[in-house]
């Protein structure tokens, strides 16, 4: 039970290192589709409720997997975005959850409300998608 407990532990641990020092800056120029160049990049980012979560505060982009339990606000974000309430400014890849909410998107929102305000049609249930 001990070395069961250790080795979670250890892996958090892990994880939690591997999503603080991933702080890398984007080299890319400022654009419409890609992160500011004054940001945090982040792989993975997984929380509560945004700011609470890993990595700490607001201030950090997602080119990977963002997984939240209540609600996710992230500025652009790249990958997969798993929780109950999706927020973003930029969104290249998957949204799921039952709300998700996008200025701009490329990708696939599912969810039971699903809004690109940035799109011919702004607002669909169950499946929404830009490209």
């Amino acid at each position: 039970m001990k070395i069961k407990s250790l080795v979670i532990c250890a892996a958090l641990a892990v994880a939690s290192a591997v999503a603080s020092g991933a702080e890398a800056r984007l080299v890319q120029a400022d654009g419409p589709n890609y992160p500011r160049a004054d940001r945090f990049v982040t792989p993975l980012s997984c929380c509560l409720a945004t700011p609470v979560a890993l990595p700490w505060g607001a201030d950090w982009d997602v080119c990977g997997l963002q997984a939240g339990i209540l609600y996710n606000d992230v500025s652009h974000m790249t990958g997969l975005q798993i929780g109950l309430f999706n927020v973003t400014d930029f969104c290249c890849g998957v949204q799921f959850g039952l709300v998700n909410v996008t200025r701009r998107m490329m990708g696939v929102q599912i969810g039971l409300v699903n809004v690109i305000q940035e799109s011919d049609v702004t607002f669909l249930p169950i499946l929404n998608a830009y490209f």
